[in-house]
């Protein structure tokens, strides 16, 4: 018994070799970078209606008072052309909620509304979605509450956590269970990881200089520089009301959703006397 014992440990032991040979010589030789497989039916991302964001996003929505951000917040949700059947339950916390006029139509077709944030909320929120059976997707839509001044120092840590991970919330079985779209009137009081974690963003009307130069330089890598993204805002703004679309998802910016301005690749491969050509047609529009 014991001999037998000894010869199989043996054998393991060489099996264990081979293996480990064939693996050096694969990380050795061979340097390609190969997909994974995954089931992505439990990411539960739905179809995406192209050049629109997938079902499952964070949107992140700038623009003053006036601006048009509440008309596109109701089409966006409400209207079955983008994302208005893409949601079991509607989730509205603004601190405007009941004085607007506009909202009519949100508080009779969103689940739950509420005036005012508040930590212990979101966690009830996030309970929910945890706990719910099934592939139904939650809408989360936050209007103005981290411009509020009900918003304390720091309070927004709560959200960038949520932020940072909604991609990944789920009942355990299928992920993708929440969408977030966050409407503001200053960039500046979006944090970083809301920056970063972003899949469109839609600049609504027109914004200060000093505005505008924040967001040309956070988000340059559409265009390719700051002076480039400029020039993108201003070409988007030929009517009341338009509204320039940024697809992070697509890398992609609009003039609306329809009329292209920018998309990822135009500015590569460009001989160094059209780009020169291009940069003189800029500083001259620019002036």
């Amino acid at each position: 018994m014991k001999k037998k014992i000894v010869e199989e440990t043996k054998a393991n032991e060489e099996d264990k070799e081979d293996k480990d040979i064939d693996k050096k010589t694969e990380t050795t030789d061979d340097l390609n970078v190969y997909s994974i497989d995954y089931d992505d039916s439990k990411l539960n991302q739905g179809e995406t209606k192209y050049p629109l964001s997938s079902p499952v996003h964070f949107h992140l929505i700038i623009g003053r008072v006036k601006s048009g951000k509440s008309v596109l917040l109701n089409n966006l949700y409400l209207s079955e052309r983008f994302f208005g059947n893409d949601f079991k339950v509607k989730i509205l916390i603004s601190s405007t909620a009941y004085n607007d006029a506009i909202n009519k139509y949100m508080l009779e077709d969103f689940d739950y509304v509420f005036s005012e944030y508040s930590s212990e909320l979101l966690d009830e929120i996030l309970n929910m979605i945890e706990n719910d059976e099934g592939e139904g997707r939650f809408l989360l839509l936050l209007d103005d509450i981290i411009d509020s001044s009900a918003m304390k120092r720091g309070a927004t840590a709560k959200i960038d956590g949520l932020i940072s991970r909604y991609r990944h919330i789920g009942n355990g079985e299928i992920e993708g269970k929440l969408t977030i779209a966050m409407a503001t009137q200053y960039f500046k009081s979006i944090s970083v990881i809301a920056r970063n974690n972003a899949t469109a963003y839609y600049i609504m009307g027109m914004l200060p200089e000093m505005e505008l130069g924040k967001i040309s330089e956070s988000l340059s890598y559409f265009g390719g520089s700051s002076k480039a993204f400029l020039d993108i805002f201003y070409r988007s703004k030929k009517e009341a009301y338009d509204f320039l679309y940024l697809s992070v998802e697509h890398l992609e910016a609009r003039r609306n959703h329809t009329d292209l301005l920018w998309k990822q690749g135009d500015n590569m491969y460009k001989s160094a006397e059209q780009l020169k050509a291009e940069t003189e047609i800029k500083d001259n529009i620019m002036k």
